[in-house]
């Protein structure tokens, strides 16, 4: 779907040290953009679940005026206002968290988020992470765009096919063919 919408999809395997991976990842991506048929300048970040917060990381990193917006999904995002709900799935599930210590006002003014939301998510807490991250990102102004699933389980892109899963699909390629493809 990604190919039919008119982008290029890099998927990738991580190893022991992830949030590495991923800067690895953008790196040769850059180097090689000509080979690959993408446009070093115009990148975006499509995560999910547990690997929203090295999303967040690299999103929060200096230097990144390449990536032009991210799509996070169903995400565990950031511990907020003495919470600590994200490193516990961390712990529990094993994903990394670089932005651990990081709040909202560490992210890019300028780069457009779209976070889609599953309101049936059976992680423990993770909607609860979420809905402060939506809120913090509120008060600082973010660029953000929200959809919220709200008959989607966790994963419900894998797990859970009827139409409004397949409506949410369209509007995340939507949203990255906007900001990717469409807008100067």
């Amino acid at each position: 779907m990604v190919a039919a919408s008119g982008m290029v999809a890099i998927m990738y395997q991580t190893g022991a040290n992830p949030a590495a991976d991923v800067n690895e990842l953008l790196r040769f991506v850059r180097e090689n953009a000509a080979q690959l048929g993408v446009d070093e300048n115009r990148i975006g970040i499509w995560a999910c679940s547990g690997h929203v917060p090295n999303a967040l990381a690299v999103l929060m990193q200096s230097g990144q005026d390449f990536l032009k917006c991210a799509a996070l999904c169903y995400g565990v995002t950031l511990d907020l206002d003495g919470a600590t709900a994200v490193a516990e799935l961390s712990k529990a599930f094993g994903f990394v968290n670089p932005a651990a210590g990081k709040t909202v006002a560490d992210l890019p003014s300028h780069l457009p988020l779209l976070v889609v939301r599953a309101g049936k998510d059976e992680l423990p807490h993770l909607n609860e992470a979420m809905d402060r991250f939506l809120a913090h990102a509120l008060r600082h102004n973010l660029p953000f765009t929200l959809i919220n699933h709200a008959a989607g389980p966790h994963a419900f892109d894998l797990m859970h096919d009827s139409p409004t899963t397949r409506e949410t699909i369209r509007q995340v390629l939507a949203f990255l063919r906007f900001h990717l493809l469409e807008r100067e």
